[in-house]
């Protein structure tokens, strides 16, 4: 061979490796604290109502105002599909860099690994773990370890139509405080001939609401500990059969989903209804006027249950991944974000910085939302089939026994289809 074939060959050589440099993925050439170099990281999440909207404006914004050269693309999908799509996706390696998930996922991904631990996410990018409350951060741990980073909380409120309680004679600026209250309000609110009725129980698509109200009167559901159903005690046969004889009585509607009562919030045809803080916007574009409170009073104690969406990054996202999907995570948690999108969603404030903010105190509704750090307890927060009880077994019992069904036969059978999932655990 030639000189000159040597030159070309040698030129050819260093072209392909040129271009090979070129093509590598943004993962590779990231450096985080330079900021020189980009970097896009995928992020799914179940948001398809109005906050989906406002969620993608702030991401938007991260990706504008980030000085790291870091861009989000988010893909808004039903909670179905997300959940359908995300382990195939860590089994091929195809997953994204971070997601939404529920804490009643957590023990899930605390036992099958399929998410990264992420302890280090405070001292690593100089977060107060301080100001976080608490019973957030619990609420997704497993076993110690921090599975998902906080986004919002929230737990179940009173919404009652204002103008429908001074068409019953009640006062519109006094809702009920307990129980009993809420079963006397429903007497006087209810009208067969107008179809108008004082409660709203729903049961397919619904907030678990029962879940509340049965440790409210001193139930328990599940011990934790023996793993096994604790659904079969006179406390709660007593809340069961409080909620047939609401139905029995007509002052709820018989199979209500949560869209039926929604319907019915914003026609004026419902004078109470027990929903989460996503509630407030709907009424507000329809012009209800409406107040809210927050869980009535059981026999016992005053106790809702807490729900909390975290962030959680997938088993499978390489180091330079994770810390940019941080960076993302780490802005959320920030005083501005965190008020903005109470003040937007309604939702209540986890972050004590913006608890304090005096347009988050000043807030009506938001003040009545944020006492959710005083009464709001987890369900079953190391129970992995957590979900699977609430939708498979308690709202079938709700559903039967409002249609009639023996709530002491229903309580015994649904305590033994508890019993038979723990036994998976």
């Amino acid at each position: 061979m030639g000189k000159n074939k040597w030159v070309s060959f040698g030129v050819i050589l260093l072209l392909v490796l040129f271009f090979q440099s070129c093509n590598k993925t943004p993962k590779e050439n990231l450096n985080l604290k330079e900021g020189s170099s980009e970097i896009t990281i995928q992020f799914w999440n179940a948001f398809t109502g109005s906050d989906g909207y406002i969620l993608r404006e702030i991401v938007e914004r991260f990706n504008q105002e980030n000085d790291k050269g870091i861009t989000i693309e988010m893909d808004i999908m039903p909670g179905g599909t997300l959940i359908e799509k995300l382990a195939p996706a860590i089994a091929t390696k195809t997953a994204p860099d971070l997601i939404l998930a529920p804490n009643t996922d957590v023990p899930l991904y605390g036992q099958n690994g399929n998410m990264l631990p992420l302890d280090d996410f405070f001292i690593s990018m100089g977060v107060d773990i301080n100001d976080f409350m608490p019973s957030i951060l619990e609420g997704l741990q497993y076993k110690g370890t921090q599975v998902m980073i906080p986004m919002q909380w929230f737990t179940q409120y009173l919404y009652y139509n204002k103008d429908v309680f001074e068409q019953a004679g009640l006062d519109p600026n006094k809702p009920p405080q307990n129980w009993d209250e809420v079963e006397l309000f429903s007497k006087y609110i209810t009208n067969e001939e107008k179809n108008i009725y004082g409660l709203g129980l729903g049961v397919s698509g619904a907030i678990p609401w029962f879940s509340s109200l049965f440790l409210s009167n001193g139930g328990e559901i599940i011990d934790e500990v023996q793993m096994s159903s604790l659904l079969n005690s006179k406390e709660n046969l007593q809340t069961l059969t409080f909620i047939q004889d609401m139905f029995r009585l007509g002052y709820a509607p018989k199979g209500s989903t949560g869209a039926d009562l929604d319907n019915l919030m914003m026609a004026d045809r419902l004078g109470m209804v027990v929903n989460g803080p996503w509630m407030v916007n709907g009424l507000k574009e329809n012009d209800i006027n409406f107040g809210v409170a927050s869980f009535p009073m059981g026999k016992e104690t005053t106790a809702s249950v807490i729900e909390v969406i975290g962030f959680a990054i997938p088993k499978g996202t390489d180091e330079v991944s994770k810390m940019a999907a941080y960076e993302f995570i780490k802005y959320w948690n920030t005083t501005d974000i965190g008020k903005e999108w109470s003040l937007r969603n309604g939702f209540p404030p986890y972050l004590y910085s913006v608890a304090a903010e005096p347009e988050i105190q000043e807030d009506e509704i938001i003040s009545v939302f944020a006492q959710i750090s005083e009464n709001g307890v987890p369900f079953a927060p190391s129970v992995r089939t957590s979900s699977q009880i609430v939708g498979d077994v308690l709202f079938p019992m709700i559903e039967n026994v409002g249609a009639g069904g023996d709530p002491a036969s229903e309580l015994k059978r649904a305590s033994l289809v508890i019993d038979s999932i723990l036994a998976t655990e």
